[in-house]
């Protein structure tokens, strides 16, 4: 009997997804873990292994949307037909396949990185990546699953002085034609919309003296740089936002119908920027991890949100937001609160400014400061906490060894 394809129900909210790349032809050999085929939600987008080994036959080509559950191809024994219905992709009854993300995947070494038809397996990040250092993706070794190239191999391709270096002022990619109002952006331009629609959002802004933070930090950076460690201000800013979120826990809750519940745990969503919009993973239990946990968890789920690897479980429970536009050179904004939160706190950039000093307050000194907005639910959380809150925020950032305890 033919191994149905299914498309796997990601998290309880998931309904549906749509197919984005084929890594394998229709009529290609398969062996059991072989990279089939990655499906986008409104979330993330996930890969699919193979159960078991045959012929695969493909009946949901790339921008098929299918509900979760519907079939997107057949695996077939020797001497097995398509079945009559095949065309129709009804709904499997067979249990979903494996799914991880590219980077928590093993190699399945009966994969080779390119399909029979010659095209090269690597991640949406890593073919971009690659792009503007203008290196030829097929000349890198893959480390992901079957061999497929990711962003990790793709930035040692770079280190290792494989390609050009980019324009200094190549930020963000430049976007051209007619781009789909789906997934992701649509997702991203709904949800922020309804958060405008449904509360009643205020931002208070503070201004917060960085320089002993900035101090710590090159300290802080010069020693964990052998371990690989990189140190910007967005970790100083999580912990100092976790920290102020446990002694004031008030700003810790969520609005579930109609009772607004202090959550028990600090469960931080960082923003991170892709060029198909905008994702928030989160770090849980941030309040009592340390700064260089923070640092490499940051890192690490940013790394996995531009290669596409983020799981539901990196994607949910998050109670506190906190974004940042500082590298942009932004130095206040106006951020959205992400419901089913309260708050979300947005941090702008670290410049030096002259501030009158002394007992008199006539000499003039160049320090440091940060802009932080924080947007509110003002229906259940007033403006005095949210102050106090930024207050408390301060204080963790000004006084910068109370950043490195417990």
């Amino acid at each position: 009997m033919a191994t149905t394809v299914v498309l796997p129900k990601q998290g309880m909210t998931m309904t549906e997804g749509t197919i984005t790349e084929w890594f394998v032809d229709d009529g290609d050999t398969v062996a059991e873990g072989t990279l089939l085929y990655s499906f986008e939600t409104e979330k993330v987008t996930y890969e699919v292994q193979a159960e078991a080994a045959g012929t695969i036959r493909i009946v949901a080509p790339v921008e098929t949307t299918l509900a979760a559950g519907g079939v997107a191809a057949y695996i077939l024994a020797a001497g097995e037909e398509l079945p009559a219905d095949a065309a129709v992709a009804p709904p499997a009854a067979a249990p979903a396949p494996a799914v991880a993300p590219a980077s928590a995947k093993t190699e399945t070494a009966a994969t080779p990185r390119a399909s029979s038809g010659g095209r090269v397996k690597a991640s949406p990040a890593a073919k971009k990546l690659a792009a503007e250092h203008d290196l030829e993706i097929a000349t890198v070794p893959g480390s992901g699953p079957g061999g497929r190239i990711v962003v990790e191999d793709v930035q040692k391709a770079i280190a290792a002085g494989a390609a050009a270096t980019p324009p200094a002022a190549a930020v963000l990619p430049p976007l051209e034609g007619a781009i789909p109002y789906k997934g992701m952006r649509r997702t991203v331009g709904q949800r922020m919309h309804e958060s405008l629609q449904s509360m009643a959002q205020l931002t208070l802004t503070m201004d917060v003296d960085m320089t002993r933070a900035a101090a710590l930090r090159a300290d802080l950076v010069e020693a964990w740089e052998s371990d690989g460690v990189r140190l910007t201000y967005t970790p100083l800013a999580l912990r100092a936002a976790a920290l102020a979120l446990r002694d004031l826990p008030r700003v810790n809750v969520t609005l579930d119908g109609d009772t607004v519940r202090v959550q028990p745990e600090i469960h931080l969503g960082i923003a991170v920027a892709l060029e198909e919009g905008l994702i928030v993973p989160v770090i849980r239990s941030a309040d009592t991890k340390s700064l260089r946990q923070i640092a490499v968890e940051a890192a690490e789920l940013s790394a996995k949100a531009r290669d596409g690897g983020l799981t539901p479980d990196d994607l949910t429970g998050g109670t506190f937001t906190v974004t940042a536009l500082g590298m942009f050179g932004i130095d206040a904004f106006t951020p959205i609160v992400n419901p089913p939160q309260a708050a979300i706190l947005g941090i702008g950039q670290v410049a030096d400014r002259p501030v009158l000093v002394g007992e008199s307050g006539t000499q003039i000194e160049r320090r440091a400061f940060m802009t932080a907005s924080l947007t509110i639910d003002h229906r259940i959380l007033d403006g005095a906490p949210g102050a106090q809150y930024l207050q408390v925020f301060r204080r963790y950032l000004e006084r910068p060894a109370l950043l490195l305890g417990d």
